[in-house]
């Protein structure tokens, strides 16, 4: 049997776009790239005996704080991808993963990073102890891009939009799932801007604090740059709190 970082590394995952992950341009929805990872994570996870039945066994679930891709070559309809992904670096309570997808010919079409925190269930708060109640492989310390776990923005914000967490935003966890925080930054892009997806360049996207059922919070948009490197910038506001819930920033060439 391979060592265990070699099975991390080299194994590879065979993933599928579907329609549903289209917008009307044929381009992969911002939120699908979440999607997409959130499946190889679930699916890298099982392998290596980290999943979440093994994790709520000690009262700890995986929870992500930030991710950061780039797209090389932005999906553009169904097809077929193959992906890898590895921990590449444990600094303090946040665990750095890569990831890496690839079409059928071996080219990058999008790659990137994350950082996660082991979420103590019981007092709702961060595990920062440095012994872990179960074995995580040694990081591989190859880095797909510059990518940091939190990040602060001075923009001129202007109000977009006041909505409220339902039902169907709501994980297991009891918050509002990842992959929804990427689904409010669509919806509050303009005509242009979705369009503009084909020139999607970088996603960076913070979790910064938990919504939950029933909270009310707001969404916020900012713009900066030219047309050659510019950004659009959304931020969720918990109305209750006044805390920061969440950052996407959208950067685009031409």
């Amino acid at each position: 049997m391979m060592e265990g970082s070699l099975v991390e590394k080299d194994h590879i995952y065979e993933m599928e776009i579907e329609v549903s992950d289209l917008d009307e341009n044929s381009l992969l929805k911002p939120y699908a790239y979440q999607a997409l990872f959130a499946r190889l994570a679930e699916k890298h996870l099982n392998l290596l005996n980290l999943n979440v039945d093994m994790t709520l066994a000690h009262d700890l679930a995986w929870a992500l704080v930030s991710m950061s891709l780039e797209f090389p070559r932005p999906v553009k309809s169904c097809m077929h991808l193959f992906a890898t992904t590895w921990h590449s670096q444990r600094k303090g309570p946040y665990f750095r993963r890569e990831l890496v997808f690839r079409n059928g010919d071996g080219d990058v079409m999008f790659h990137g990073s994350t950082f996660s925190v082991l979420l103590d269930l019981g007092k709702r708060s961060v595990y920062r102890k440095k012994e872990l109640p179960f074995h995580v492989h040694d990081p591989i310390e190859e880095f797909t891009i510059d990518a940091f776990p939190t990040a602060r923005s001075q923009s001129s914000y202007e109000l977009v939009e006041r909505r409220t967490v339902r039902n169907s935003h709501i994980d297991p966890l009891g918050h509002v799932n990842n992959c929804r925080y990427g689904e409010f930054a669509h919806d509050a892009l303009s005509e242009e801007e979705c369009r503009d997806l084909r020139h999607l360049r970088r996603m960076d996207i913070h979790f910064v604090s938990e919504l939950r059922k029933g909270d009310v919070f707001s969404i916020w948009k900012a713009c900066e740059g030219q047309d050659a490197s510019r950004q659009t910038l959304i931020r969720g506001r918990n109305d209750g709190t006044d805390a920061v819930s969440f950052d996407v920033i959208l950067t685009f060439s031409s």
